[in-house]
C-alpha cells in the first residue's frame, strides 16, 4: 500500500515541477520588460497561467527610417526637434494610454490661470497643456510665470514656480 502510495505521489509531482519550471521562467522574461505597466501585466498573466506572447506596447520609440539612401544634406537638429517636441506632448499622460519614455520634468510659462469651483487651479501652459491643482496646497501663479512640472511618486506630479521651492500636486486634464 506504501508503494502505490508513493508511486502515485511521484506521478503527481512531475507535472507540478516542470509547471513550477516552466513557470519560473516566464517569471524571469518578464523582468526584462522595461515598462512598468507592461511588466505587471506579464506577471499578472504568467501567474494566471495565459500564454506569454510578446505585449505591443513594449515598443521603444525609434525615429522613422526611410527604406531609401539617406539624404546627406538632411539636417539632424530639426529631426531631434520634432522628436523632443512629440515626447513633450505626452508627458502627464501615461495613465490615459500607452506609456512613453518621458523625462522627469517639463518647463512652460503659464498662459492662463482659473480657478475652479472649489478653489483649485486650473493651469494652461503655452505649449497647450492643461493641469489642474490635486489638494488644498496654496500656490500664488500668475500669468507669464515660468513653472516647472517634476514627476512624483505613483504617477503624480508637482508643479512650482521657478526658483522657488513650494510645490502643488498637479494632475494633467488633456
Amino acid at each position: 500500500m506504501k508503494k502505490q502510495l508513493l508511486s502515485i505521489l511521484a506521478l503527481l509531482s512531475i507535472p507540478t515541477v516542470h509547471a513550477n519550471e516552466v513557470n519560473l521562467q516566464a517569471l524571469q522574461a518578464c523582468t526584462f520588460v522595461e515598462n512598468d505597466f507592461n511588466r505587471l501585466l506579464c506577471y499578472d498573466n504568467t501567474m494566471a497561467g495565459k500564454s506569454l506572447s510578446k505585449p505591443a506596447t513594449t515598443k521603444t520609440l525609434t525615429p522613422p527610417t526611410n527604406s531609401a539612401a539617406p539624404n546627406v544634406g538632411a539636417p539632424t537638429a530639426v529631426a531631434n526637434e520634432q522628436i523632443v517636441k512629440t515626447k513633450n506632448d505626452d508627458f502627464g499622460l501615461e495613465h490615459k494610454e500607452v506609456a512613453k519614455e518621458n523625462d522627469n520634468e517639463i518647463s512652460a510659462v503659464v498662459s492662463n490661470v482659473k480657478e475652479a469651483p472649489y478653489g483649485e487651479l486650473i493651469i494652461n501652459l503655452d505649449n497647450g497643456q492643461q493641469w489642474r491643482q490635486i489638494g488644498s496646497d496654496n500656490l500664488r501663479i500668475n500669468q507669464n510665470d515660468t513653472v516647472i512640472i517634476k514627476r512624483g511618486m505613483f504617477n503624480s506630479f508637482l508643479l512650482k514656480k521657478a526658483g522657488q521651492n513650494h510645490s502643488i500636486r498637479v494632475k494633467r486634464t488633456n
